[in-house]
């Protein structure tokens, strides 16, 4: 049983990095001090998002695609960008763009994200409000 499963995460990871392949820096590790953030490897990259899709009982094509909804489902807050794993590998934070002025990028932290099947699609919902949202450390992608 155990086989299969790695062999089922094992496939998803194989056929999700084409998933990605259109965007640059998906999985990333937060950054020292004043540094910009650092890509992980391809092969960390492809593991994490995997586990975290399952984690979230969705694909990594769903995860990739997820908006952010508040948590009655109505509003739609922002849109999953990056991944943020800590220096072992576990996922940390999203990334999320917030719907708004200036589009502004936040690191929401995995506990304040739950995943929700709405209307045969599989978004992330969580219960902080926009104001919340607007108030998390920003987001500075590598440059």
């Amino acid at each position: 049983m155990n086989r299969l499963t790695l062999t089922a995460v094992a496939a998803l990871a194989v056929l999700g990095a084409a998933a990605c392949s259109d965007r640059e820096d998906d999985v990333v590790q937060p950054p020292a001090a004043g540094a910009a953030p650092e890509p992980v490897t391809e092969t960390q990259a492809q593991v994490a998002q995997t586990q975290a899709a399952v984690a979230f009982g969705m694909t990594r094509q769903q995860l990739e695609d997820a908006d952010l909804l508040s948590a009655q489902g109505n509003t739609d807050l922002g849109d999953v960008e990056t991944l943020v794993l800590d220096a072992n590998g576990a996922l940390t934070g999203i990334v999320v763009e917030l719907e708004g002025p200036g589009d502004p990028k936040v690191v929401v932290p995995v506990a304040q994200v739950s995943s929700v099947d709405q209307n045969s699609e599989k978004d992330l919902t969580t219960t902080l409000t926009a104001a919340q949202l607007q108030a998390l450390p920003a987001w500075t992608p590598q440059g």
